[in-house]
């Protein structure tokens, strides 16, 4: 015990950012926080209209700025050592000096090859000059702010936790163990058909009678969805897509006499996925598997394909034998599980109409597309339906206008089409597929941009593939 501790001890002094940056990644999916300040809807709190902090903000901050404060005493460091031999790089500056035209070719190339540091960075900057224009100034600002958080925590991961690999692999770690005790808990609340008292972990209170609540309709009753510790099942769809495929790399990696439990844990989490209900995750999740196989086996072959499945045939029967009993013995109403979103995202969509055409170029600003609601719409609506449009390109068309969609989508197609050539590298497969599931999801929801919860999931993985890409290149600067 005293070496454990010792050990532990050591390499807290070392790297403490890296500790609090373990507790920021356990507390990630948990909605424990403070509302610090909201403006009311129909005199209730609306996630869109208010101001607040969460514990994984906190344990964020701390690791940030513990990093700053390696850097810096690295820095100084460096800048003392180096003083006893600036007199001789300065005679030998003139071997140093370029033509100005291959200079500049030079400073062209590295501003290109850094356009995954630039586009976000801009893209930000362009939400806190949408504040000059929006019609709630403070929510625009926090809005702003909260990007700007997850921008830090992008740049974190790119340039400290990447080239650290051991972390790396522990960070995978603790999000497939995060999916997996989501996937407990969420599978519980269906079974029991409420919420499991976790109220200081701040769980959704939730039952099939409280207005709000995601519910479907099975044999002419209400059935509350697998909410997990989220705010809401598609976010928790969300995660297990990115812990799901986490765990198959992980699958590919390890010894024959541990794949049986990983395969047992894949089965739980496809489980709690499908009592989710998110049609899109689940979809994302197909998608995301097709590219991987894809990719992994260029020339499709179906009875190799069929050989492949056979290795997962204990999860795939379970999955099946799951699915036709439910709609056997459940009899679930369609129109509640498909028609009725739609119905719901098509209102978004008339609404976005509006809040597009009122500025296409540069947006309504920052955080104002829940709120303005009540000025592109005579309908009247509960206050749990004041929501962003179900559709991540079109929020940010809304709000930070055309110009902000052409940066976003500039800067998927550079996390996804890097100059380097890295298509053999298995984690870049699986990264792009998660990629790719996401912007399905993103098409069809809204959480990657807006909620705590996905946006953690959204800037995690563009982190993790701008830091393999920077790392094992040397074309990246």
């Amino acid at each position: 015990m005293l070496k454990i501790t010792t050990i532990f001890w050591s390499k807290l002094k070392t790297q403490p950012d890296v500790w609090f940056f373990y507790a920021f990644l356990l507390t990630s999916s948990l909605s424990v926080r403070k509302v610090l300040f909201y403006f009311p809807i129909q005199g209730t709190f609306s996630e869109y209209a208010g101001i607040y902090i969460y514990l994984s903000d906190i344990f964020l901050t701390l690791a940030i700025c513990l990093w700053l404060v390696i850097l810096l005493s690295n820095k100084i460091v460096e800048l003392s050592s180096s003083k006893h031999s600036f007199r001789l790089n300065k005679l030998n500056i003139k071997a140093y000096i370029k033509p100005k035209l291959v200079v500049d070719k030079l400073w062209t190339k590295k501003l290109i090859h850094n356009l995954y540091l630039i586009l976000p960075l801009i893209l930000i900057l362009l939400s806190f000059t949408s504040i000059l224009w929006s019609q709630n100034k403070i929510i625009a600002l926090f809005r702003s702010l909260k990007l700007f958080e997850f921008y830090i925590l992008y740049l974190y991961i790119i340039f400290r936790i990447v080239p650290r690999g051991t972390i790396k692999d522990k960070l995978i770690f603790i999000i497939i163990s995060t999916g997996v005790i989501q996937s407990l808990i969420g599978i519980y609340q269906f079974i029991v058909q409420h919420s499991l008292g976790l109220t200081f972990l701040k769980e959704s209170l939730i039952n099939p009678e409280i207005l709000g609540v995601a519910k479907i309709i099975l044999n002419g009753e209400k059935y509350i969805r697998a909410y997990g510790l989220f705010p809401h099942p598609n976010i928790l769809g969300g995660y297990l897509v990115l812990s799901i495929i986490f765990t198959l790399l992980i699958l590919r990696e390890h010894s024959f006499n541990k794949k049986s439990f990983i395969k047992s844990i894949l089965c739980l989490q496809f489980i709690a996925l499908l009592l989710t209900f998110s049609k899109s995750a689940i979809l994302g999740l197909i998608i995301s598997l097709g590219f991987i196989y894809w990719k992994i086996n260029p020339k499709y072959n179906f009875s190799r394909f069929f050989k492949k499945l056979s290795q997962f045939k204990i999860a795939i029967l379970v999955v099946i034998i799951f699915l036709t009993s439910f709609f056997l013995i459940a009899q679930p109403d369609l129109n509640s599980i498909f028609f009725q979103s739609l119905n719901e995202r098509l209102f978004y969509l008339n609404v976005s109409r509006g809040t597009i055409s009122t500025n296409p170029i540069l947006g309504i600003g920052a955080g104002q597309s829940a709120l303005s609601i009540p000025n592109f719409t005579n309908q009247i609506i509960p206050a749990w339906q004041y929501q962003p449009v179900h559709n991540v390109f079109l929020l940010i068309w809304s709000e930070l206008g055309i110009i902000g969609l052409i940066l976003l989508i500039w800067w998927l197609f550079i996390l996804n089409n890097n100059n380097c050539n890295l298509s053999s590298s298995l984690s870049r497969i699986y990264f792009n597929a998660i990629l790719l599931g996401f912007i399905f999801i993103m098409l069809f929801d809204h959480y990657f941009w807006d909620i705590q919860q996905g946006q953690i999931m959204l800037w995690l993985v563009f982190g993790l593939m701008m830091g393999l890409q920077r790392t094992r290149s040397s074309c990246i600067v």
